[in-house]
């Protein structure tokens, strides 16, 4: 027997019966009335604070959905009290006006397919005077439950529910209001032997305090499953956009290798044009045709960008290392923007050191970051501007810079600007036509080789590119050959 019925049956039985007279406070008599409604009010206490962790337990241990948590919190309450019925509506949606009954329980012999029958299908509409009106609490005897209030509230199966209340021995049906978060989750309904008169303070307390938890654990159980199917959706989504992002790779990969033939071809003709192969070349032909070459060279580093991408992606992007050095790589590339920074009227100065440690670099991706940062100087300088290319090493180190005077980054996005696709708002207005691949890219040939990548701006004021490398396994090599032994006599 749940402890508050067997202290209500001990103060019926137990209870001195006082009457003709005034009692003494200080009889017996008195004394053992008080302490029977200490110990009642004490059974009250206890039960609240048993069904509050059995609720809480309940939340803790489900895995499963919301209407067997629902079930299983009727269960506990019919358990733990004199309760005939105790169910729980919830709103079927977000905004939606329908509470439909998710779970609930009732005390043997009551069970099985009668239950079923009678409850299915039992809903609440909140468009009720009640569901908008202050009380949370709502109480109507047996004999009134066709009548009234009820009726407005239970938008179907009202003969059900009455015919439930008769079989069970309903003396009143409660409904709860069940609030989390400044909104109506749901209503707890609880069948009670007593009529509405014969209802205490205490059992309205305990209602109220019973409405608060199950709110909570009815809003917590309904975020979880919608947090759930927001997961599953956003899955779902996820491997629709791995297999766009697949099929995009692959055609990028397919492209590229079909771009590269032919602009190769576009190269290699253009050169021997300027070269004199094909017959004399005028001084204006010359620079028109080294503008077409310098423009398929960009392409081709292009090319080789979203390439390199793509085998970043399939995890094919390897380094494969030769003695560089860098002095001649650098002449040789800024050699191919010579004519671009002179239409731009921008300045381009490199003093070639006579002696350089040569470095173990990929030659062909190592030449791409070089060209990418004097490429991004010289469109990103404003005309009558100066771009300094620098070489310089210690006995531990090499390092490439180069500095220009031109727009610079703002210093909010500063951070962002070596990941893929990214762009500075001022550089997109400079150069519409980039594609955010070319430092994103640098990044991820210089940190694969060993090195690190240096890199400051102010905007406004200028840039500064560039990398370092550690000189772990390099040599010094002179900028001039060495000269053969004179042969013996």
């Amino acid at each position: 027997m749940p402890l508050l019925r067997r202290h209500k049956r001990a103060q019926t039985e137990a209870t001195p019966s006082v009457s003709g007279e005034t009692a003494d406070p200080n009889s017996s008599a008195h004394i053992a009335q008080e302490l029977y409604g200490k110990n009642v009010e004490l059974a009250h206490t206890n039960q609240t604070l048993s069904l509050l962790r059995a609720i809480d337990s309940l939340v803790l241990e489900s895995q499963g959905t919301t209407s067997e948590l629902c079930t299983g919190i009727g269960r506990a309450l019919i358990a733990n009290t004199d309760y005939l019925f105790a169910g729980i509506f919830i709103v079927e949606k977000p905004g939606g006006q329908t509470l439909q009954l998710a779970g609930y329980a009732l005390p043997q012999p009551h069970g099985g397919e009668i239950e079923a029958k009678l409850l299915s299908g039992l809903t609440l509409s909140t468009t009720s005077p009640w569901f908008s009106a202050e009380q949370r609490i709502e109480s109507v005897d047996t004999a009134r439950l066709s009548d009234g209030v009820l009726k407005q509230i239970f938008t179907s199966r009202l003969d059900q529910l009455d015919k439930l209340a008769k079989e069970a021995g309903f003396g009143a049906l409660i409904l709860v209001k069940l609030f989390a978060r400044q909104k109506l989750v749901g209503v707890l309904a609880i069948g009670t032997q007593k009529s509405t008169t014969e209802s205490t303070e205490a059992d309205r307390a305990l209602l109220e305090r019973l409405g608060e938890a199950i709110g909570l654990a009815v809003d917590n159980k309904l975020l979880f499953e919608e947090n759930q199917h927001v997961l599953r959706k956003l899955e779902l989504t996820n491997k629709k956009l791995q297999a766009l992002d697949e099929a995009k790779d692959e055609f990028i990969s397919m492209a590229s290798h079909q771009l590269r033939t032919p602009l190769t071809s576009v190269k290699g003709y253009v050169s021997m044009v300027l070269e004199g192969d094909a017959g004399k070349v005028n001084t204006k032909q010359q620079e028109l045709l080294r503008q077409s070459f310098t423009s398929a060279q960009r392409m081709v580093y292009l090319i080789s960008d979203l390439l390199n991408v793509s085998r970043l992606r399939t995890g094919k992007f390897l380094m494969e290392p030769t003695s560089v050095y860098l002095p001649d790589v650098v002449e040789e590339e800024l050699r191919q923007v010579e004519e671009t920074a002179k239409a731009r009227n921008v300045k381009l100065r490199f003093l070639k050191p006579k002696k350089f440690p040569s470095l173990e670099l990929d030659d062909t991706k190592i030449r791409q970051v070089i060209m990418n940062f004097v490429d991004n100087a010289i469109y990103y300088t404003p005309s009558g501007g100066e771009i300094k290319v620098a070489l310089e090493h210690t006995a531990t180190s090499a390092e490439y810079t180069v500095t220009d005077n031109g727009i610079g980054v703002p210093k909010a996005e500063q951070a962002h600007l070596f990941t893929k696709f990214y762009r500075a708002e001022n550089a997109r207005k400079a150069r519409p036509d980039g594609t955010g691949l070319g430092l994103f890219m640098a990044k991820k040939v210089i940190v694969a080789s060993g090195g690190a990548l240096l890199f400051k701006s102010v905007e406004g004021k200028g840039s500064t590119f560039g990398f370092t490398f550690p000189l772990k396994s390099t040599h010094q090599v002179s900028a001039q050959p060495a000269e053969p032994p004179a042969p013996k006599p």
